[in-house]
């Protein structure tokens, strides 16, 4: 009588702890990846400057206050009249923004930029660059918009 020997091949469970080893592997791959491409850019930057300026003007406007854009060597954020001088907000997308190592915020005029009333039509320029990449952030007193810098 012969013996059987045990099949050659793969058991289910073998099958299932590869296909979960390549599972975490192409996940960890996956996160690399988009942790690379969501690194801050000065596009993201100066986008991000105009969406918050917008939303501290409507805030002006809306609680019938006076908001300041106030910036320093390593970011920018908003500060309301608190009565005894202006004090920073700490608060959402009001709140001080440090910027990213090797962006820069450069002002056509000197802090604080007062946005709503008493501010009249502020107008606010800024220039957001690193190296080569430059962008331009401008407010009007009612929009503000952030496009591709062009020439010095």
């Amino acid at each position: 009588m012969r013996v059987r020997h045990a099949e050659a091949g793969l058991t289910l469970i073998e099958i299932m702890i590869v296909l979960a080893i390549i599972g975490v592997m192409a996940g960890a791959v996956t996160l690399g990846i988009g942790a690379a491409t969501r690194a801050p850019n000065v596009e993201t930057e100066a986008r991000r400057l105009a969406g918050r300026i917008q939303a501290a003007a409507d805030d002006a406007m809306l609680g019938d206050r006076m908001v300041a854009f106030t910036a320093a060597k390593d970011g920018y954020g908003f500060a309301i009249n608190g009565g005894n001088g202006w004090v920073q907000r700490t608060d959402g997308a009001l709140a001080f923004h440090q910027l990213p190592d090797g962006i820069v915020v450069t002002l056509d005029q000197p802090p604080p930029i007062i946005l709503g009333i008493d501010g009249g039509r502020a107008q606010l320029s800024a220039t957001i660059a690193s190296g080569a990449q430059r962008w331009r952030v401008t407010y009007d007193g009612l929009t503000a918009t952030a496009r591709p810098a062009t020439g010095r």
